[in-house]
C-alpha cells in the first residue's frame, strides 16, 4: 500500500514540477499579448457607461486608456493590470480637473466630456474635491496614523465628494472587476490546455510511462517523495533538493520518455493525451493534491506498522513451544498415591 501511495506522490511531484512550467509560458504568453490590461481596460469602459450612459464609446475608449496610463496605477508605458476603487476615483478627478502628472493623458474634448459626465453626477468642481480631500486625508494621517493610507484616502473621498459619482463607483466597481477576474481566468485557462497539450506532445509525456517507471525505480520515487515531503512550493525548497531536483531532470528520467526519440509510437498517444488533461488542470490542483498525499502517507504508515506489529505477534504465538503437562498430567502414578 505504501508503495501504491508513493507511487502516486512521485507522480504527483512530477506533474506540478511541469505545471509549473506551463504555468511560466501561460504568465508569458497572457503577459506578451496584454490580456490583463485589455480586460481592465473593458472594465473600466464597463464602469464609465454606469457612471453616465450618455459618453460616446470613443470618449469612454480614450478615458478609459487615460485611467489605465495614469502613473498613480501604471509602470512604464503599458496599461496598468490593477487597480483600487479609490485609485479609480481619485484618477477621474485628477483626469477632470488636468492635473496628471506627466503631461496631458486626454485631450480637451475628452476632458471636457468627463467634466461633464461628473457634474451630472453631483461633482460640479473635481479640483475643488481633490483638494479638499487631501486635506481631509492629511488631517485623518495625523488623527488616526493607525489607519492604512488607501482607508484614509477613501474615508476622505466619502467625506468631500458625498455624490452619486462616488456612490455610482462604489456599487459597481467590485461586481465589474470580478468579471474581468473570471473573463481572464477562462482566456488563461484556455491557454493552459493548449501549452499542456504542446509541452505533453513534445516531450512525449506518457503518463502511463512514468506511473510504470515509478513503480519499479525505488531511487527515483524515493528522491521525488523526499522532496515532496517539504509541501511547500519549490521556490521554498532548499539548496540540497534543488540540487537533486535538477539531477532528476538533468537524467531525462522524469520529464520525458526513456529514449527519446522524435519518431512517434502511437502506443503511446492514449497516455499522451491523459498527461495533457492532467496538466491542463493547473498548478494549484497538483501542489493541493501532494500536499494530501504528503499528509497521508504518515497515517498510512503507522497502519501498516501496526498490522505488521500484529502479523509478528500472532507468527510468535503460532509457533512457541506449548507448555508441558504436570505430572499429574502425565499419568505419573506416583503423583495419585497408586504406586507405594
Amino acid at each position: 500500500m505504501l508503495k501504491s501511495l508513493d507511487v502516486l506522490i512521485g507522480f504527483a511531484a512530477i506533474m506540478l514540477l511541469i505545471s509549473l512550467a506551463v504555468t511560466v509560458l501561460t504568465q508569458a504568453v497572457t503577459g506578451a499579448l496584454g490580456w490583463r490590461g485589455r480586460h481592465l481596460l473593458r472594465g473600466i469602459a464597463d464602469i464609465l457607461n454606469q457612471i453616465d450612459p450618455k459618453i460616446t464609446p470613443f470618449c469612454v475608449g480614450l478615458i478609459a486608456k487615460a485611467v489605465l496610463r495614469h502613473p498613480l496605477v501604471a509602470h512604464g508605458s503599458g496599461l496598468a493590470t490593477v487597480i483600487q476603487r479609490e485609485e479609480l476615483t481619485h484618477v477621474l478627478l485628477e483626469l477632470a480637473a488636468g492635473r496628471e502628472p506627466g503631461g496631458k493623458l486626454l485631450d480637451e474634448y475628452a476632458r471636457s466630456t468627463l467634466k461633464k459626465a461628473l457634474e451630472n453626477n453631483g461633482i460640479a468642481d473635481a479640483a475643488e474635491v481633490l483638494d479638499n480631500t487631501h486635506l481631509l486625508a492629511m488631517k485623518l494621517e495625523t488623527m488616526r496614523p493607525e489607519l492604512p493610507a488607501p482607508v484614509r484616502h477613501g474615508m476622505a473621498l466619502i467625506a468631500e465628494a458625498p455624490s452619486q459619482f462616488v456612490g455610482r463607483i462604489h456599487a459597481c466597481f467590485d461586481g465589474t472587476m470580478d468579471r474581468v477576474t473570471q473573463q481572464f481566468a477562462q482566456h488563461a485557462r484556455v491557454v493552459t490546455a493548449v501549452l499542456g497539450v504542446l509541452v505533453a506532445v513534445s516531450l512525449q509525456l506518457d503518463a502511463f510511462d512514468i506511473l510504470k517507471r515509478l513503480s519499479v525505480d525505488t531511487e527515483t520515487r524515493s528522491a521525488l517523495g523526499a522532496l515532496a515531503s517539504n509541501a511547500e512550493p519549490p521556490a521554498a525548497l532548499d539548496s540540497g533538493q534543488i540540487a537533486e531536483l535538477k539531477k532528476l531532470a538533468q537524467s531525462g528520467y522524469m520529464i520525458g520518455p526513456e529514449n527519446w526519440k522524435p519518431e512517434w509510437n502511437p502506443s503511446k498517444l492514449p497516455g499522451i493525451a491523459l498527461s495533457a488533461i492532467l496538466l491542463s488542470l493547473g498548478a494549484p490542483f497538483w501542489y493541493n493534491a501532494l500536499k494530501d498525499l504528503v499528509g497521508l502517507r504518515p497515517v498510512l504508515a503507522r497502519k501498516e506498522q501496526a498490522h505488521r506489529e500484529q502479523r509478528q505477534a500472532a507468527r510468535e504465538t503460532a509457533v512457541s513451544p506449548a507448555p508441558l503437562p504436570s505430572a499429574g498430567e502425565r499419568g505419573d502414578l506416583s503423583a495419585t498415591g497408586a504406586v507405594g
